[in-house]
């Protein structure tokens, strides 16, 4: 059985809250490359699926600092495109394994009502 946790503050490493999911450990975004995110799923406060990261914004001095989410949509058709600060996203990956999760201390909806992000 898979238990979830949130904990709180943020000093444990990227977005609002903390997340931990048992067999799951913190992955730092310093130890990550583009092509560990692009595409990632993104998970809501309540563990829901509310997305998929679909490009990095990368700052004049090489570090990403926005991740495009879209959100709804099927089969990339539909999707309503938002842009989040890169330091929003919780990072955990799988301890044994390759699984990345993509955390965000939000909900669908939340995403669906903010400005959509052109690109």
């Amino acid at each position: 059985m898979t238990h979830d946790t949130y904990n709180h503050p943020a000093a444990a490493g990227g977005g609002a809250y903390g997340f931990v999911r048992n067999g799951y450990d913190r992955a730092l975004p310093h130890d990550l490359t583009t092509a560990d995110v692009e595409s990632a799923t993104v998970y809501g406060r309540d563990d829901e699926t509310i997305g998929t990261i679909s490009a990095l914004k990368v700052g004049t001095d090489g570090k990403i600092t926005d991740a495009v989410i879209d959100v709804g949509g099927f089969l990339g058709m539909g999707a309503h495109a938002v842009q989040m600060p890169f330091s929003d996203l919780t990072f955990l990956r799988e301890t044994n394994g390759t699984d990345l999760r993509v955390h965000l201390d939000t909900t669908k909806d939340r995403l669906k009502a903010m400005p959509h992000h052109a690109g």
